[in-house]
């Protein structure tokens, strides 16, 4: 099940700023273990928000709460189920298909 996270900022870039590597290589080694489909702040700076790969809403809790700002309580977030139903241009991989991509670091995408 995918899951969408928002991460609400509670502190300024200047008092979260020395944990900013941290954050940014979780956010790295998720996206490698295909946990993460997609992460980035909103435009006003005031979320992070990423989509969560998970078999459970408290598996996606316990890994959004590793993020480095949320061990901190530099961010608070908010975990919410997402049961997407449709993907790319309908034509594209599906919902199941980008799951199974995501969950296999063999598939055929990941190799050059």
């Amino acid at each position: 099940m995918w899951y969408l996270v928002l991460s609400r900022r509670v502190r300024t870039n200047e008092e979260t700023e020395p944990r900013t590597p941290a954050h940014r290589d979780w956010l790295d080694d998720n996206h490698r273990a295909g946990n993460l489909l997609f992460s980035g702040p909103s435009t006003d700076g005031g979320y992070g928000i990423y989509i969560v790969l998970a078999d459970s809403l408290e598996d996606a809790k316990k890994l959004a709460g590793q993020d480095p700002y949320h061990i901190h309580g530099d961010r608070e977030m908010q975990v919410l189920e997402w049961r997407a139903h449709r993907a790319m241009r309908l034509n594209g991989p599906t919902i199941e298909q980008i799951e199974a991509i995501s969950r296999d670091p063999e598939h055929s995408i990941f190799k050059s």
